[in-house]
């Protein structure tokens, strides 16, 4: 096999290869982003494709002989590069999970502080979103990055072909509850994160409740604003190792989820 002398099954084998991480990099987390132009995109799932193939066929994961077999016909062709497609955008949630996960917490922490109005656009969330979220966003990416999580889901996504091989996908009624399992720690994630800061400013409440009541003269609404709002920031502040703890623990959780759907995937446990 050359690189540049592909017989008509490893062309098919090699095209079903590039779906399946062309899928996995456009939704990936960072590399996914919209911020990242399409031709980059691209690019990128067309180099490691070039890269990692002739070891996914040296080492056996891939079978190009079986191409022979699903590409025989038109709708062969369709159904393994569909079931490609489905496999990769179900590796591709589950790692996306992390950073909505994160984005939920930083939407109750934004609201605990009174910054519900704050908000602007966000690329990465492609919407509306509020200050408090970026920030907290814009340092999960960074740290994101300096452990290599696109680097462990990138190597999550090679592995998966020791378990599901091109066109081999199954999907059964496990893989629904696997989803919403997943779907349901983005929330209890999201509340954990804003545990801190949502216990600091309901003491502030309580305590501009009890002034309220013995000087009503004082303005409680807009001193609470400032004051909350400067008290998040101090929690946010002093829970900033915390923050990096959950997050790398949550990272490598969601890698263990990306593994877990392979196999769900496959048909085991």
């Amino acid at each position: 096999m050359s690189l540049f002398n592909f017989s008509l099954s490893e062309l098919f084998t090699f095209f079903a290869v590039l779906v399946r991480f062309s899928v996995v990099i456009a939704v990936l987390p960072f590399v996914g982003d919209r911020l990242i132009p399409a031709p980059v995109k691209i690019l990128l799932a067309l180099v490691v494709t070039i890269s990692l193939f002739p070891s996914l066929v040296s080492s056996g994961l891939i079978h190009p002989s079986d191409a022979v077999r699903w590409a025989s016909t038109a709708g062969g062709i369709v159904s393994t590069l569909g079931l490609e497609v489905l496999f990769a955008l179900f590796l591709g949630f589950t790692a996306r999970l992390v950073f909505d996960g994160i984005s939920f917490g930083g939407h109750l922490i934004g609201n605990f502080m009174g910054f519900a109005s704050a908000s602007m656009f966000d690329a990465h969330q492609e919407s509306q979103t509020q200050v408090v979220a970026q920030l907290q966003t814009a340092l999960a990416m960074l740290i994101f990055l300096a452990i290599d999580g696109h680097h462990l889901m990138l190597r999550a996504a090679l592995d998966s072909y020791r378990v599901v091989g091109l066109g081999r996908a199954e999907f059964s009624g496990l893989l629904s509850s696997r989803l919403i399992k997943m779907t349901s720690d983005v929330f209890i994630f999201g509340i954990q994160m804003a545990g801190p800061v949502s216990m600091a400013l309901f003491a502030v409440n309580v305590v501009f409740g009890l002034i309220s009541k013995a000087v009503p003269q004082v303005n409680v609404f807009m001193l609470s604003f400032t004051v909350s709002a400067i008290v998040g920031l101090a929690v946010m502040y002093l829970s900033a190792e915390m923050f990096h703890d959950a997050i790398v623990i949550y990272i490598e959780r969601m890698i263990d989820s990306m593994n877990s759907i392979i196999k769900t995937i496959k048909g085991g446990g």
